[in-house]
């Protein structure tokens, strides 16, 4: 993979989190919510060919994003997952919804945006490495867009 093609996701990936990429910033998107508003779940879809579906909350989406974000980083350093927490832990439950709750959630997500900017900057980061962790940026933008959707459904300002 050429330098030209690492330096655009690289700015992509840093541009969606400050400024916006097509969108309105993941940071801001997360910021000014509280976490009544980040728990909040629309009503569940109705069945659909025998399936009904669970509508998630802006903070599942972020644990969500965090998750394999988190798994991918260990795999960079050679370690693994517990099959348990990737199961356990995609779109959990939240039980806490306390504003402090919420901060560490936001935290978490933010480490794991400078953490995964920091290996797309690594030049120690194989080009299939690379590649993998890239595929971050266009899931974590389809995300984002259902938080701002979701945002929307409670009523919520657009952020720009």
């Amino acid at each position: 993979m050429d330098n030209s093609t690492r330096d655009f996701v690289k700015k992509l990936w840093n541009e969606a989190f400050t400024q916006g990429v097509w969108a309105a910033s993941w940071s801001k998107s997360i910021e000014s919510l509280t976490g009544a508003q980040a728990a909040w779940q629309p009503p569940d879809a109705p069945s659909l060919h025998g399936r009904a579906g669970k509508r998630h909350s802006i903070w599942q989406n972020l644990l969500h994003m965090c998750l394999w974000r988190e798994h991918w980083l260990r795999k960079l350093a050679g370690q693994s997952t517990p099959k348990e927490e990737l199961e356990t832990q995609n779109f959990p439950v939240i039980t806490d919804t306390s504003e402090g709750a919420w901060a560490a959630a936001r935290a978490r997500f933010i480490e794991s945006q400078k953490r995964i900017g920091a290996a797309l900057t690594d030049s120690k980061t194989s080009d299939e490495q690379f590649e993998a962790i890239a595929h971050f940026l266009p899931h974590d933008c389809y995300h984002f867009g259902q938080i701002n959707y979701l945002r929307a459904m409670q009523g919520l300002p657009p952020i720009e």
